[in-house]
């Protein structure tokens, strides 16, 4: 890695390894573009050198001891990353073409903060990727009475939104250090919401770009594992009782 990379690209796989490929040539394809660092983590054992050394991107690889959370596997990619732009993606994307990754560059360029893409199903509905903050009756509507209505209206080209879904987020470093990566109290879930409301308390930009898209496979593990449950109830009852939330709701922050 001797170039300065414009772009860094956290990937943390944790048994991911048989999506990563079709993300590796996306990624590849970037790279012939533009300057970028691919920090891949390995979460558990899987032996990805392989499969990425010979894929022509620049990389760093970070093997774990023991399982992180994905705020602490993020925080630490950022830490050996070297470019001016962040992007954390899920190792279930797929980046349709080399603008939408661009785009959000040039956004957090001309607005400090944090910037996410329109998310596309396969099916090529649009995700809910961006939302208003989490509440009690909200989370009842959403998850007893199955409204799940989107809350921006996608139609719009650019607007300021409440949070974006940590799938895919592409952060000026400034920022990110500013408002000091992601918490690592939670484990996996809201920790997303959590970084977006910092960002706003700091005074920067939280924004849905439609000139991005890109497509999520999505898991949803939650409604299949109960660990994983679990770990979504905890972190939302962190989120609820966080400053971070308090101080956004009180102040009306974006």
């Amino acid at each position: 890695m001797t170039e300065t990379p414009l772009l860094s690209i956290s990937v943390v796989s944790h048994g991911h390894r048989a999506l990563l490929p079709p993300l590796l040539e996306d990624i590849a394809r970037l790279g012939r573009e533009i300057p970028l660092e691919l920090v891949l983590t390995e979460n558990i054992p899987e032996n990805l050198e392989e499969i990425v050394r010979d894929s022509g991107i620049p990389y760093r690889l970070i093997r774990n001891g023991q399982p992180q959370g994905f705020g602490a596997n993020h925080n630490a990619a950022f830490a050996v990353s070297r470019a001016p732009y962040f992007a954390v993606l899920n190792p279930d994307l797929r980046l349709p073409d080399n603008r939408s990754l661009l785009a959000l560059v040039e956004r957090v360029k001309a607005a400090p903060g944090v910037a996410g893409p329109c998310v596309l199903a396969p099916g090529g509905t649009i995700e809910d990727s961006a939302r208003h903050v989490p509440s009690v009756p909200r989370l009842f509507s959403r998850a007893v009475l199955g409204r799940r209505h989107p809350d921006y209206d996608a139609s719009v080209p650019v607007q300021t939104v409440a949070w974006l879904a940590g799938m895919c987020l592409v952060f000026d470093r400034a920022t990110f250090e500013r408002v000091g990566g992601f918490d690592e109290r939670f484990h996996l879930y809201c920790e997303d919401v959590d970084i977006c409301l910092r960002v706003h308390l700091a005074g920067k930009a939280v924004t849905w770009d439609q000139a991005a898209s890109v497509i999520h496979d999505a898991r949803r593990r939650t409604t299949l594992d109960g660990r994983h449950f679990r770990w979504h109830v905890s972190s939302l009852l962190k989120l609820l009782t966080s400053s971070a939330y308090w101080r956004y709701k009180l102040n009306a922050v974006g």
